[in-house]
């Protein structure tokens, strides 16, 4: 982590804080995962499980478990954000085909995913880079899970086996680095975007209602239905960062993009925009905070992260170009605003 990132400091021998407050957190018990997978199989159901899948490394590595280890009916869910990689779909299709599992992949009929970035990203254009990085995964926020859950009732499925990883969680890194920014209420009152924005969320939780949930709501969706379970699989079992990607790309034919370097969140274009915002921030990349995390656990070494951390600064213009005019709807204007981003962290 560079000397450039707000809050950061240094021993004597050179370490900083946040590899200092690192700690391990150990799995709970696979005898308990056991346990849970087995009260799942029913031959009665059509599927035990639902894995909700994006196209990248983690979530296609616990279909792989699902489906060849565990040996569960798995329907696999994804939701279309509007901002996906080709190579992630083309890799969530290879794995579904190579395990034989049914595959849901759910947008909405709208493009209100996207015009909530649109309008999202038009709200805290004059705020900088932080404002910008947080408003891009708000209908992802949403939508991830409310199309999870909505399968899972239609389908009366038990469980839910979720991808995520503490391994690679960055967010109370970041929370350190900056606690974030708030918008005068003034410009909140005569802003039109921001009306717009939530606009759209609301049209977003109405087109994916989850049952039990308030459609006047900010909040993620939560599941009511008590009779499924959902399970964050790597609370159980060790994150393995080699053997996921070994498995999924000798088993399942899984790929990354061309353009970057790293196996690591390929699954959404719009990362380029945040790690270009991350990199005016603090010098860094949104991924080098995940980094910092994979280093202390043993899963990456130190010269490794350097390669791919320089691998995404020295072309990140190149791979933005584009993305805020042609795919968000954004101007010229603003697209130029976001490309020549300048360090505003208040």
């Amino acid at each position: 982590m560079p000397s450039t990132v707000p809050g950061i400091s240094f021993n004597d021998d050179g370490v900083c804080c946040f590899c200092s407050d690192y700690h391990h957190e150990p799995c709970l018990k696979e005898k308990e995962l056991q346990e849970i997978i087995e009260s799942a199989k029913n031959k009665d159901n059509k599927y035990d499980c639902i894995v909700p899948l994006s196209g990248g490394r983690d979530s296609t590595f616990i279909l792989y478990l699902a489906k060849a280890v565990y040996k569960l009916k798995v329907l696999a869910v994804s939701f279309d954000n509007e901002f996906r990689t080709d190579q992630a779909l083309m890799n969530m299709k290879n794995a579904c085909k190579a395990l034989n599992v049914d595959f849901i992949s759910v947008r909405s009929k709208r493009d209100f995913a996207r015009k909530i970035v649109l309008y999202g990203i038009r709200n805290v254009l004059p705020q900088g880079p932080y404002a910008i990085s947080h408003t891009m995964c708000h209908a992802c926020a949403y939508g991830n899970k409310s199309v999870v859950y909505i399968a899972a009732e239609k389908y009366k499925v038990p469980l839910i086996l979720w991808g995520e990883s503490k391994n690679e969680s960055t967010m109370d890194m970041q929370l350190k680095a900056n606690p974030g920014q708030r918008m005068s209420k003034l410009r909140m009152l005569f802003d039109v975007n921001i009306f717009l924005r939530e606009l759209y969320r609301l049209l977003l939780r109405y087109e994916f209602h989850v049952p039990g949930n308030p459609i006047i709501s900010r909040s993620p969706p939560i599941l009511k239905n008590k009779n499924i379970k959902e399970v964050h699989l790597y609370d159980y079992i060790e994150w393995d960062r080699k053997k996921i990607k070994e498995t999924i790309m000798k088993e399942l034919g899984w790929k990354k993009p061309s353009d970057t370097v790293s196996t690591w969140r390929i699954d959404c274009f719009l990362h380029h925009l945040v790690n270009h915002c991350f990199f005016n921030m603090y010098g860094c990349s949104k991924d080098s905070f995940g980094y910092c995390r994979m280093i202390n656990s043993g899963q990456m070494n130190r010269e490794e992260a350097l390669y791919q951390e320089e691998f995404a600064a020295k072309d990140i213009l190149n791979k933005i170009q584009g993305i805020s005019e042609k795919s968000i709807g954004l101007s010229k204007k603003e697209a130029a605003i976001i490309e020549s981003l300048k360090n505003k962290i208040l």
